[in-house]
């Protein structure tokens, strides 16, 4: 596009642009403010954080991702492989990786206006993109380091994406029709997207797989299958071919895990109840929660209850008005429905990350519903209603308050161990009653003090952090492995550190001597 075209599309379209630029500011603030403070910085961020410095730092690259949650089994390393950059411009600061899901966020929203726009105008598109940047829940997980937080994106995309692969040459929400093609290219960047999501980011993403199916089966013309199936086969191997890589170097091992995990049925997959329209109404309810935050928690059902209502307004409005559903607005539709129905087949807890590839789906249906709207008195006053609601998410942000500064007080920990440890080798151990020790060892890493593994050696000295009250910690005698492989100990010194992580020095006593310089024995 030439500058004076771009001229003349900005002349048009200047306020517009200045609200698409508003809400985008309005979703960077909230997702950078004290983004340091606020970060959080655990056992999960640590090791993650800890794998990628290993691989800037000492070249040791991975053909596995985390863990996943539940199964036993571990993801892709594409997530890895996206810090890699943010880790090196940030000097191995664990920021670094937070700053670049936060501008994931911000993309996600300008995606989400973008397509909006496209289906069913600018207005549905301004109103649901502010919402979107506002949410207290989804802006919350846009401000960590953590492989399903850019779920939301690459969910999007791959629904986007799709639909433009069927629907090439109409611009989607529009009456005119023209004969069904294909394009492979977008229908390999849907898998594509899809392949990252599910494989690499978090399991759930699979969920979109049966979502993608119907939608082709609706929208696909026959004779396009063939070449539409395998562009997408093509797509989804090539982004999950580090994956596939090492599943066929240890036979498949995730694979079977998978597999095992599933077939077990009973406790954690299947219906969770008989009653459906209870099941869709909570599943519902439990992802606004999810995108609202659980502060707002009362108030879910009545935005549920408002949800439904809108849509069964909308419905009518069509029918009244003899008009059918859109390409557009079939997706969308199939896009929530399938995705709460697939989540409801889980029986384990369900968790608030597990909604984050559903969390662009009730805003598409909301600007679905806006597409509606045709008065400007009635625009105005969803306007009106839509800064009121935006404001009032935005006052009740979690970010005005004092942070934990966790990274900061991770580090503190870090360096105080190293100058308990006269800078000498030792083992380490940490007595915590749900977290584990990769943080604390990605800032001892950091400064060149790497703990040896017990594993590997027993050393004349055991640093051992306790995240219980002082009062309750107790390092001699505890069964811990990494304390009791230790051998039998004295403790030598003993520091607090603020905002109460207790640490101590252990030697050996002189019955367990002997360790000194031996792996540590198992069993």
């Amino acid at each position: 596009m030439s500058t004076k075209l771009i001229k003349q599309f900005i002349g048009r379209h200047k306020i517009e642009l200045l609200v698409l630029v508003s809400i985008l500011l309005l979703a960077s603030f909230l997702r950078l403010y004290k983004i340091r403070e606020f970060l959080v910085f655990l056992g999960d961020e640590g090791r993650d954080a800890l794998v990628v410095k290993r691989m800037i730092v000492d070249h040791d690259l991975t053909l596995l991702g985390p863990t996943a949650s539940v199964g036993g089994f571990y993801l892709g390393p594409l997530y890895y492989y996206m810090m890699i950059p943010a880790m090196i411009l940030s000097h191995l600061d664990p920021v670094g990786p937070a700053i670049m899901v936060a501008i994931m966020g911000v993309a996600t929203v300008a995606l989400l206006y973008y397509v909006i726009r496209d289906w069913f105008g600018t207005f549905p598109a301004q109103i649901v993109s502010l919402l979107y940047a506002a949410s207290p829940g989804i802006v919350v997980f846009s401000r960590s380091s953590w492989n399903p937080n850019p779920m939301p994106l690459f969910s999007l995309l791959t629904i986007a994406c799709l639909h433009y692969a069927l629907n090439p040459h109409t611009k989607l929400g529009s009456k005119n029709k023209t004969p069904k093609t294909v394009n492979l290219k977008l229908a390999f960047l849907s898998a594509f997207f899809f392949s990252i999501a599910s494989i690499h980011l978090h399991y759930l993403g699979l969920l979109l797989a049966p979502i993608m199916l119907v939608i082709m089966l609706l929208e696909s013309p026959l004779r396009s299958w063939l070449k539409l199936t395998l562009a997408q086969i093509l797509g989804f191997l090539v982004a999950a071919s580090p994956f596939f890589a090492f599943e066929v170097r240890h036979n498949f091992l995730n694979t079977r895990s998978a597999i095992e995990f599933i077939s077990r049925g009973g406790s954690t997959t299947g219906l969770r109840s008989y009653n459906l329209a209870w099941l869709f109404y909570e599943i519902n309810r439990f992802n606004f929660e999810s995108i609202l935050g659980s502060r707002f928690g009362p108030i879910t059902p009545w935005i549920t209850y408002g949800f439904f209502v809108s849509i069964i307004i909308f419905l009518f409005v069509l029918i009244k008005q003899k008009r059918n559903l859109t390409s557009a607005s079939t997706t969308i539709l199939i896009f929530w429905a399938l995705g709460i129905l697939g989540i409801s087949m889980y029986k384990g807890q369900l968790r608030y990350h597990y909604f984050e590839f559903l969390f662009p789906a009730p805003f598409l249906v909301l600007g679905l519903i806006l597409s509606v709207a045709k008065s400007v008195k009635f625009k105005f006053i969803l306007a009106v209603v839509a800064l009121a609601a935006t404001s009032y998410l935005v006052i009740k942000e979690p970010i005005w308050v004092q942070g934990s500064n966790l990274v900061n007080q991770t580090q503190r920990i870090a360096e105080e161990a190293i100058k308990l440890s006269n800078d000498q080798p030792f083992n380490f151990a940490l007595i915590t009653p749900g977290n584990s020790d990769h943080a604390y060892r990605f800032f001892l890493e950091i400064e060149n003090h790497k703990p040896v593994l017990l594993e590997d050696q027993v050393t004349s000295q055991l640093i051992v952090a306790c995240e219980a009250d002082p009062a309750d910690c107790h390092p001699l005698g505890n069964s811990l492995w990494e304390i009791a492989g230790f051998g039998r100990a004295e403790i030598t010194n003993r520091v607090v550190v603020p905002p109460g992580i207790t640490l101590f020095r252990l030697i050996h006593h002189p019955d367990s001597l002997d360790r000194i310089g031996h792996p540590a024995p198992q069993g």
